[in-house]
Formats: structure tokens, sequence, C-alpha cells
């Protein structure tokens, strides 16, 4: 690409307007089925669509097939407002019935791949489905929990590009998803709101149980809007995917704004260092989100001829990594925008174009959103640059979550005081950027400090030799204070076997002394969610033994 074609969509993306948009537009169009016939009335044969090596489909040809899988839905009893469950890896055919189950008036419950025994039974009774759509792959789950899904009935099998197979429980009535798509490809006549139900979508669970968020059609549509409004995305732009579909990342800020600005958008199945850049080159993309670590797996590729080859000028990155930031611009040409949210709310901070960059904020509240930090027991609010808990509230309604399907008590408690609760820890400064701090629960209280795991995490992982690591707070082995202790967790890089001791000394030159970590564990991998986040409900599981490295055993003491 041309060094002056990329400087000048960069300098359209920063000149674009940050405004109210949302008050010059009608929200009963706010509803993804009539985006997508809309798009494929006005640009029929436009490309839209593509997976991994596969052919572009036009949005006609995405239209058609989502009406099939509507009509094949509809015609099985599936009636609107119903939950319809998938569970499927990145394909094609993952997006189009994720889109046939909203053109037929229902509610996609996108099941995590990676779910089994009492999680997946647990995703697909919370919301009650009757209908789950599976890939073949999958099948061999079923059977272990088959007598712990009472109401599910229904098991609709697409094939995996794999070839696996397995057998549907003889207690479900099993047919194919081509056969379910057998069906017209008119537009069902289904009335659909935007105060609709759109989804239902499980968090992530780094600290409890996963909660199903449920989703109306005006969030969903603010969100990529919003997105579209900030990263300056046109027609003629190809979003890039390699996050799963089951996470509202690879939904609602990439397919569909990608939609609704009548753009491309390419998935592959999942990221591949290998893979990653000559995939973004085939698929002629020119922006990509990225999340937790990716963007350090991407930094940390042996630099080649593909790091500037591609048409990529930006990447929403959520958060971006503030010790390469501008490195990594610079080695890579491209411009990073940055913001934070939930799948409670979708992204409700963004660093406004042309107001940046401010490496370490997540930005400011987006049209929409008025975010605040408040004092976690009073919900008052709190001084600029004073630790928090981050909450939302909403300018305009329908635009965070309606409720957490099954859980009223969990609805009431996020939601009290007519605010969201994020469950995180923020600070604001005078002038509106807020900075993310932690996890509230991640939060480590030591020596009557707090201490942010964040903050320990980063400092750890400039040692040489540390992949990743994962800070938490366990109670101390012997058990004789009720005060918390703090692990790290690490995972050396290839090859490389890093000195506890030597790691704690740099923790010591490079932090508060009551920062510094007590134990060191180290792990072959950390346990995660399939979109890269660190689970530390199981590290803190594990807790403190004789198996970790404790600095009060071992050689001098560091700090205080």
């Amino acid at each position: 690409m041309p060094a002056t074609r990329g400087r000048d969509l960069i300098h359209c993306v920063l000149m674009a307007e940050w405004s109210d948009w949302y008050q010059h537009e009608d929200p009963t169009k706010w509803v993804l089925p009539h985006v997508l016939g809309a798009r494929a009335e006005a640009h029929p044969d436009r490309d839209y669509l593509r997976f991994g090596e596969g052919p572009w489909l036009s949005y006609s040809e995405v239209r058609s097939r989502a009406n099939r899988v509507a009509n094949g839905l509809i015609a099985r009893g599936v009636e609107a407002g119903e939950t319809v469950a998938t569970m499927m890896p990145n394909s094609e055919a993952n997006v189009t019935t994720w889109f046939g189950i909203l053109t037929a008036g229902a509610v996609q419950c996108p099941i995590n791949t990676a779910y089994r025994g009492d999680f997946l039974s647990w995703a697909i009774n919370l919301p009650q489905a009757r209908t789950l759509v599976m890939a073949d792959c999958y099948l061999d789950l079923l059977e272990d929990i088959s007598h712990e899904l009472p109401g599910l009935q229904r098991v609709i099998v697409w094939p995996s590009p794999d070839g696996a197979t397995g057998e549907t429980p003889a207690r479900f009535a099993r047919e194919t998803l081509e056969e379910v798509a057998d069906a017209s490809d008119e537009t069902p006549d289904v009335e659909i709101s935007y105060v609709d139900d759109a989804r239902i979508m499980f968090t992530s669970g780094t600290t409890g149980r996963s909660k199903g968020v449920i989703k109306q059609h005006a969030s969903d549509y603010f969100s990529g809007r919003t997105y579209n409004e900030v990263c300056g995305i046109t027609a003629e732009d190809t979003v890039f995917s390699c996050l799963p579909l089951f996470h509202s990342n690879a939904q609602v800020l990439a397919g569909y704004p990608a939609m609704i600005a009548g753009a491309r958008v390419a998935y592959v199945d999942r990221y591949s260092a290998r893979r990653f850049w000559q995939q973004v080159i085939d698929a002629e993309a020119t922006v990509f989100n990225t999340v937790s670590a990716i963007n350090y797996f991407i930094w940390n590729t042996p630099e080649s001829e593909l790091d500037r080859a591609h048409k990529v000028t930006r990447i929403m990155a959520m958060p971006a990594p503030k010790d390469i930031y501008f490195d990594f611009q610079e080695r890579f040409g491209i411009r990073f925008f940055e913001g934070y949210g939930l799948t409670e709310t979708g992204m409700v901070t963004y660093v406004p174009p042309g107001d940046g960059p401010k490496p370490g904020s997540c930005g400011k509240s987006t049209p929409g959103f008025d975010v605040q930090v408040v004092d976690p027991k009073s919900d008052m609010p709190l001084p600029p640059n004073t630790s928090g808990e981050i909450v939302v509230d909403m300018k305009i309604p329908n635009i965070t979550m309606r409720a957490y399907t099954g859980m009223p008590q969990k609805t009431t408690d996020d939601f009290r005081n007519l605010k969201l609760h994020t469950g995180d820890l923020g600070e604001m400064d005078a002038h509106g950027w807020l900075y993310f701090k932690d996890r509230l629960k991640d939060y480590i209280r030591r020596r009557g400090e707090n201490v942010s795991s964040v903050e320990v995490e980063r400092i750890v992982t400039e040692f040489d030799g540390i992949e990743e690591a994962a800070a938490i707070g366990v109670a101390a082995h012997e058990g004789a204070s009720a005060e918390q202790e703090i692990m790290v967790c690490v995972v050396p890089e290839d090859g490389k076997d890093p000195d506890p001791h030597a790691l704690l000394s740099h923790c010591a030159r490079r932090m508060p002394y009551f920062a510094v970590p007590r134990y060191v564990r180290v792990m072959e991998a950390l346990p995660k969610t399939p979109t890269a986040r660190v689970r530390k409900v199981e590290l803190r599981e594990l807790g403190a033994d004789h198996d970790c490295y404790d600095r009060t055993e071992h050689g001098p003491k560091l700090g205080r």
C-alpha cells in the first residue's frame, strides 16, 4: 500500500466527527435482519462475508441463506422470542445461522466451544433453549449431560470441516442444518422490534460462574454503529476477525459494524502467529480488533516483509499495549484505537478520533453513555484520580443489557441505584479520561495497601524469560495471617528456566515493597477462556503450597 494512501486514511479517521449521531437516526430501524435486508436491496452483488480462504459471499447471498435458516426454524415451531442455542466453530454457517435465528424473530445464544459437562448444561438450561444448533465434532459432549437437559428437544447438526462425527443422544430429535435450511429464501413475515431480545451472550466467567447477558437489537446496533463512528469504517473497508463468534467482539464489533457500513468482513478460525499476517493480507483487511495478549503475540513474531505488506491502518485494541504502543504502531504502520466495555454494555468509552493518543487510558464516554467512577460501598462519585468502581448510565434506553437470563437477583444487584455496576476498578482524571486498573475481585489487599494485579503482571513480564504472568491474592500456606499474600503464576518462554529469586529481585527494584510477590508458581500454561482471558478463579483454588517458590524461605529478603 502506498505510504501516502495510508497517511490519508489515518488522517480521515483522525478527523472523523465525534458526534451525537444517534440523535438523528430512527431507532426503529436498529434491527439486524432489517439492516441486512436494506444492504441486500441496495447492493445485492457487493461482497460481504468470507471465511478462511473461501469465496466471498454477497449481501444478497448471505440474506438468502439466513432466510432459509429462518424459514426452516419457523416450520419446526421455533417462535418469536424463543432462545436457540448454537455451538459451532468460526465458519460461514455460524454467521448465517446467527442471522437466520434473528430473522425468525428468535434469540441466539452462542455457546463457548470449550464448554463441557456442567458448564455446557448450564449454558443450555439457563436460557431455556429447546433447540440447539451444534457442530458434529461436539456431539459426544451431549451424551454425558443428556439427562441434565430437561428442556432441550431438538439438535440441528452441522458437519464440521474436519469430518468428525458424533452420535446424537436418542432422546433428542436430530436433523442436519442442511435439511433445516432446505426452505424458502424469501424473507419471513415476522415482526421484529428494536426493543426485542436479539442475543443471550455468556460472560467469560473469569471471576465466577458465567452469566447469560440478554442484549436487545437496539443495543447491538448501537455498539456496531458507534464502533464505525470511532474507527471511521466505510463501505470501502474490510474488517478482519480471528476472534470466536461466541464472543461479542466478533459479532457486534466486526460482523455487524461491517454490515451497517456496507463493508466487508473476513473471519478465520482462530488466531495463528504463523498465519496471521498472511491471512490479513489475503483478506485485503483494513482494520481488525485485538484483545488481551494477542497484541503481544503479534509483536513477538519475527520481523518480516509482511509487517508492512498489508492494508491495515487501524486496530481497535482492548486494551492497547502501553509499553510497546508507539513501537508497535511504527513497526506495522497502523494506528491504535482503544476502548473499554463489557458484554453487558458493549463499548462505553473510546479514545475520540483526533483527541489522543493517550496510552494507558481507555478513553472518554461515548455518545449515549455516562461513565463514572464511584465508591464501591456508597455509589457516590469519587474525585478525579481516585480508584473506585466503574459504573455506567445510559443517555438513551435499550443500549445496555436488559437482564441476566434466569438470574433476577444478580440483575437487581448489578443495576442498583439505576446504574450498571461493572465490577471493574478504575480511575478518571479531571478531563474525563478513564483508566482501567483491575477487576475488583482481582485487586489485592496487602499490608494495608491496594495492589493492582495488572501492574504486577506488567512488571513481571518485563523480566527476561517470562512469556505470561497472572498475579493473585492467596492465603499464606502456613495459615498464620488472615491478610492476603501475592502469588505470581508465570509461564516461561520456550527453552528458558527463569530464576524465581532473580525475578523477585527485579520486582523489588520496579515496584513498592508491599507489591512484591511472596510466591512464584511456574506453570506450563495459564488457565484461560477461549477469548484468552485468564481464569484467575482457578489459580486461586490452587492456593499457595510447598511446590511454590516462597521468597521468605529462600535467600535474602527483598524489600521490607
